[in-house]
């Protein structure tokens, strides 16, 4: 997820923790003392969302944000702020996030329009609608996004610097008359539930066969381990042949990332994480098989820490053009649905085919415990199965296809599930992963 990213930032901060006594509760980071007042209820009531305000003092985001920052919660009603008291008294230099939901009652093409000081990054469903990297005096954006029917989770940063604070979002079905999203349609994250595990346990749960071994009737039928469970031997960063990065390990028999520290914080008992990050200096990146497949069965096993999100790439196209797997290859989505905030997107959950197709039942279980993956790619035919039971199914020959692919964020990269053979892959997200008992059998 990009970011507003800055350069540096104060080393030290005076710390207070205050709940400001507005009614409606967020989380406040800061890095400058504010003056105590009243707490408000926690409870989080309808019609309002949760929200991250950190005080930066006119600075940047830093790479590494003192984890002593002071820390506030307050709710707002909606995400039109135009007066002063709706952001931090007379404090004008802060950094906002801010995450909650809104309910559109059709699904189609819809307009929006902000309006804004400062630099501001909004998305719904993790889709970037509007991004302003400098701070203005006033500015008006406008894009069009298609949207399901339904809740929606949208997310917003915010940084006005010395400018007077202001943030108005308008909706239009027609891309011509616009009005500004009423209150009525706006609610916190707790309107958002997560489905738990459905139906029996899969046919296919338990396996005699130890960990990274093909058993002999596997080697009869042409599988082909590609994790050795000993070295990193077969794998290579994306677009750099030879190479891996160093976070990227072989462990007591788990192909790992092995995950950084980041400044986070929690939104309705969601993981967020800020800070810029420089992947290749870190030792990350996305990774991929040095082999390439066509028609293939590709079977493997993860487990994922809390709050933790990573994904499986099995269509990736090499090429300079891209500098990320997603942007070639469709995902199946791995997630601990609960702690991580895009467990709240549909869509985005564990097994879905990420932003296109949600995995139905749901099959994964919690963080920490493993889970069996079994991916089917046959002359355009793609199935999802997870823990024994198929969850999404496609066709990249459909006009279904084509025309799911065409209303979202991936229409505009040219190579994205493109015919043809492609390499395996996971992607560096941040968190601790581990991936086990990886195998292929082509078509």
């Amino acid at each position: 997820m990009d970011r507003i990213e800055k350069d540096e930032f104060v080393k030290k901060f005076n710390v207070t923790r205050i709940l400001f006594s507005v009614g409606i509760a967020i989380l406040f980071l800061a890095c400058n003392t504010g003056k105590k007042q009243e707490s408000a209820s926690e409870e989080a009531a309808p019609g309002v969302y949760e929200a991250v305000f950190i005080d930066v003092n006119n600075e940047f985001i830093p790479d590494d944000i003192d984890r002593n920052v002071k820390k506030e919660t307050k709710l707002l009603a909606n995400v039109n702020l135009t007066e002063r008291d709706q952001f931090w008294g007379d404090i004008r230099n802060f950094y906002v996030h801010g995450m909650g939901s809104i309910q559109f009652d059709a699904t189609g093409e819809y307009y929006f329009r902000l309006t804004s000081t400062g630099k501001v990054l909004f998305r719904i469903n993790n889709k970037e609608i509007v991004k302003i990297e400098e701070v203005n005096d006033k500015l008006v954006t406008s894009k069009s996004m298609f949207i399901d029917a339904g809740v929606t989770v949208f997310e917003f940063e915010y940084y006005p610097g010395e400018m007077d604070p202001m943030l108005v979002l308008e909706w239009s079905k027609d891309g011509e008359t616009y009005e500004v999203v009423p209150d009525s349609v706006f609610s916190n994250l707790e309107s958002l539930t997560v489905n738990p595990w459905t139906g029996d346990v899969g046919s296919d749960e338990s396996e005699s066969t130890p960990d990274n071994v093909l058993s002999d009737q596997e080697k009869r039928e042409g599988w082909k381990l590609l994790f050795d469970g000993e070295s990193m031997k077969g794998w290579h960063t994306y677009n750099k042949p030879g190479t891996i990065g160093s976070k990227w390990v072989a462990r007591d028999g788990a192909l790992v990332f092995e995950g950084r520290d980041r400044f986070e914080f929690f939104v309705a008992g969601r993981n967020i994480e800020i800070g810029h990050v420089d992947k290749i200096a870190d030792g990350g990146e996305d990774i991929v098989s040095d082999e390439t497949f066509d028609n293939f069965e590709l079977h493997l096993e993860w487990k994922i820490s809390k709050g933790g999100n990573n994904g499986i790439f099995y269509m990736i196209k090499e090429s300079k053009a891209y500098d990320e797997v997603w942007k070639t290859s469709p995902e199946m989505q791995v997630m601990d649905n609960v702690g991580h905030k895009d467990g709240l997107i549909y869509k985005h959950r564990a097994g879905d085919l990420y932003d296109l197709i949600p995995a139905d039942p749901v099959r994964v279980k919690p963080y920490g415990e493993w889970n069996k993956v079994k991916i089917i790619k046959n002359n355009g035919k793609v199935e999802h199965w997870l823990n024994g039971t198929k969850v999404v199914s496609y066709d990249i020959n459909s006009d279904a296809w084509k025309d799911l692919v065409s209303k979202s964020k991936f229409a505009a990269y040219e190579e994205f599930a493109t015919p043809g053979a492609g390499r395996i892959g996971f992607q560096d997200h941040d968190n601790l992963v581990y991936y086990k008992n990886i195998k292929i059998k082509e078509l």
